[in-house]
């Protein structure tokens, strides 16, 4: 069946916060390792002073997955401080989902949105152990240029892909 992308809007928060959650129970492939309320989801995903969108891959009536975009914290202390003029993607697919390019057609969107706000760079943050989020945004032009572990003790790597030349 095929699917669409679409901006997300608040009516989506209940399946969105779903989908993650779910993605967090099964464990191994979000560096995410709490459970949100839909309330948590809005203000963490929606309402942060630095979320610039949402965008949706709805199947039918459901939503399969969501990608989310916001500009970097130029206040944040910790080591992996990055340019106020750079993003900070997460890309979340529901297991059924997985392997369709959801999160291509997905970050097709995210991107054009990001070149027309000027974004200089986009960041993507993974787990070390998430090699099939690794090949996906290897997939879509993201190279690595850092690793380190986090204020969780998590081993991340960090990828970029580039809008502009700096």
């Amino acid at each position: 069946m095929p699917f669409s992308v679409r901006i997300a809007g608040f009516n989506d928060i209940i399946e969105m916060s779903n989908l993650l959650n779910d993605i967090i129970i099964e464990g191994g492939s979000t560096l995410q390792n709490r459970i949100f309320t839909a309330m948590e989801f809005e203000k963490y995903f929606f309402k942060n002073r630095f979320a610039i969108c949402s965008h949706v891959a709805v199947q039918g009536d459901s939503i399969i997955g969501f990608q989310f975009l916001e500009w970097s914290d130029p206040n944040w202390s910790g080591i992996d401080k990055l340019p106020s003029n750079w993003g900070l993607i997460s890309t979340y697919i529901s297991k059924t989902a997985r392997r369709l390019g959801a999160g291509k057609k997905l970050f097709g969107a995210t991107k054009s949105y990001a070149s027309k706000i000027k974004m200089c760079s986009i960041n993507a943050t993974i787990s070390s152990f998430n090699k099939e989020a690794i090949k996906f945004y290897d997939s879509l032009g993201f190279y690595e240029y850092a690793q380190y572990e986090n204020q969780n003790g998590q081993n991340c790597i960090s990828k970029r892909f580039d809008l502009c030349v700096e």
